[in-house]
């Protein structure tokens, strides 16, 4: 392998400043390349191949399925498809079968290379020219000699230029970051030769923090790298959110604790005898589950909310042709056929999860409707179900997944009492990589609204006791007696109207003019780090009282409304007193 020339390796180094962006020497393609894709503004990037100068065009060579070139017809650059606004150049490479593909490995070239090591980066980006009907391409990474690895994934081309963005993370779930080896496209459909143009193929680290920069121990912070969106609290845990789905979770060391896939709770329909222990496995992951809802999926994902107090990170999948794509937008209308996933995350290790799903008018396919929750196969949890504990109306349905050992990461489930996912299974792949949890069931309704709790900290979560603690809290909220003011019911979110925002985990109040009271009743059992939501109070400072003493941990959420919380256990009845006035002058605390 030879050292790549300077041209394809120029970088900019990590942004500190604007001035700092500006006072780097970057090349004019470079610059032109910053100007031009958004995710370089944000940090350092690297050109794998701009195709601006001879001799880029031998790092490509078109091969058959046996990998060698055959007398094929090899790559060339080309100034009649490019990408204009970085350049006159780009490469053209003819494949003369569905078996044919194009490889970016640099056989052919005696002095340049492939960028082996990908760590610093998050995203890979490149962009494809396809024919008037459009195309799909089959595009994989592979990695290593010794010990080969691959990934791929499918891609749907649109007539005209394509720009793919490409998340590394999820590439280094399967492959060798350090030592990749080979790129490859092809057009697994074809059923004659097409020409397919390239231009502009990226390595980027696009990095930018949301919140908590600085955070301390305890303390929310997110950013978003690559495609994904991070969400932790400072030495307690971090959550990475891919597509609209939480992908990764890790606490304690860098081990992904998630099925690499996504953890859940993914909506999955099922037959009626679906638990028994004769049935097969629920194929809970297999695209065929969905088929009939679209033949391509939309995912998008974006922050709500991001405050000291909580971060929201809101996803949707939108089934269709492929035409259309969503706004990523979930206030706008909804969607059928389509899932929705809104993740509310505090540092306290609460994560509260709505999930919305449309059918289409063909509805489900199976007459029932669960969730899975899946997890890393190799991470030594061990799954008790409730439905193995003779669970009943004194017992909260709940699936707890521990690890043996103090200071191990454990993952509580749960869901309000009226839900009833009392049915439940687990399950571990044919290699061992994932364990999966599935609770059902409900009737395949077209539209089904849940609300779930994933408890990822504390590390303490270990035997049923404790889990069972948890769940009833979360199953049947306290009881809250009003002397001033309004428990509000109709907020969206909080599924069965009773005032506690199962979605959001919160009761939901609004003052009297200027003052609520009302007492916090626990019994008959523990309360775990209650949340209280003041509304219509943006703009206006506030006081907040428990038992006649002064409250600090007060928040605000994304529109400005009051946000408290108590402290982390409440056993004993509580009178809360909040008086608020125009004229805000009370300023975001830290919460603790």
């Amino acid at each position: 392998w030879w050292a790549v020339p300077t041209l394809l390796a120029c970088q900019t180094p990590p942004p500190a400043t604007t001035s700092t962006r500006r006072a780097a020497a970057l090349s004019p393609v470079l610059q032109r390349m910053q100007s031009t894709y958004p995710d370089l503004a944000a940090g350092r990037f690297i050109s794998l191949a701009d195709f601006e100068s001879p001799g880029q065009e031998l790092l490509f060579r078109c091969v058959g399925p046996d990998g060698t070139e055959g007398g094929r017809s090899q790559p060339t650059l080309s100034i009649l498809r490019s990408r204009n606004e970085t350049g006159a150049g780009g490469l053209k490479a003819h494949l003369g079968d569905a078996t044919a593909s194009l490889r970016f490995d640099g056989a052919r070239s005696t002095e340049m290379a492939l960028i082996r090591d990908w760590r610093p980066y998050s995203l890979l980006l490149m962009s494809v020219f396809a024919p008037p009907e459009g195309a799909t391409l089959q595009f994989a990474v592979e990695s290593g000699t010794r010990l080969p690895a691959h990934w791929s994934r499918t891609l749907s081309l649109k007539p005209g230029w394509n720009l793919h963005r490409l998340d590394v993370a999820i590439i280094g779930d399967r492959i060798d970051l350090a030592d990749v080896r080979a790129l490859s496209w092809r057009l697994p459909q074809a059923t004659t030769a097409a020409d397919l143009y390239f231009d502009d193929i990226l390595l980027a680290d696009n990095t930018q923090s949301v919140l908590g920069a600085q955070a301390g121990s305890g303390e929310l912070y997110a950013f978003t790298r690559g495609r994904r969106i991070h969400v932790g609290a400072r030495d307690r845990f971090e959550l990475a959110f891919h597509d609209g789905l939480l992908v990764a979770w890790r606490s304690g060391s860098d081990e992904n604790l998630a099925d690499s896939a996504g953890l859940g709770p993914w909506p999955v329909p099922l037959a009626e005898d679906w638990a028994s222990a004769s049935s097969a496995p629920v194929a809970y992951d297999d695209p065929a589950l969905f088929a009939a809802w679209g033949t391509a999926v939309a995912a998008t994902q974006r922050i709500v909310e991001a405050t000291p107090f909580r971060v929201i990170v809101a996803g949707r999948w939108v089934f269709g042709d492929g035409g259309a794509s969503p706004t990523g937008d979930d206030s706008q209308p909804e969607a059928a056929p389509s899932h929705s996933w809104r993740y509310t995350v505090y540092p306290t290790g609460q994560v509260y999860v709505r999930v919305r799903s449309v059918a289409p008018p063909t509805g489900w396919g199976l007459p029932r409707v669960g969730y899975a929750l899946a997890v890393s196969g190799q991470r030594d949890f061990r799954p008790i179900l409730s439905a193995a504990q003779h669970a009943g109306d004194d017992q909260p349905d709940c699936v707890l997944l521990a690890r043996p050992g103090g200071q191990r990461a454990d993952l509580l489930w749960t869901w309000p009492h009226g839900l009833r996912l009392a049915r439940q299974r687990d399950q571990t792949s044919a290699d061992e990589r994932r364990l999966a949890v599935i609770a059902g069931d409900l009737d395949a309704a077209t539209v089904i609204d849940t609300a779930h709790l994933l408890r990822v900290w504390p590390t303490d979560i270990d035997g049923w006791p404790e889990a069972t603690g948890f769940a009833a809290d979360y199953a049947k909220p306290a009881t809250i007696v009003m002397h001033t003011g309004r428990l509000l019911t109709d907020v969206p979110g909080d599924l069965d109207h009773d005032g506690f925002n199962e979605s959001e985990g919160c009761y939901e109040f609004a003052a009297n003019e200027t003052a609520l009271r009302f007492d916090f009743d626990p019994a008959p059992r523990l309360r775990f780090d209650p949340v209280f939501r003041v509304h219509e109070t943006a703009g206006q400072r506030a006081w907040v009282y428990a038992r006649g003493r002064l409250i600090n941990t007060v928040g605000r959420d994304g529109d400005d409304n009051l946000l408290i919380w108590l402290g982390h256990v409440l056993s004993t009845r509580t009178a809360v007193e909040i008086h608020v006035a125009q004229d805000r002058g009370y300023d975001l605390e830290r919460f603790q």
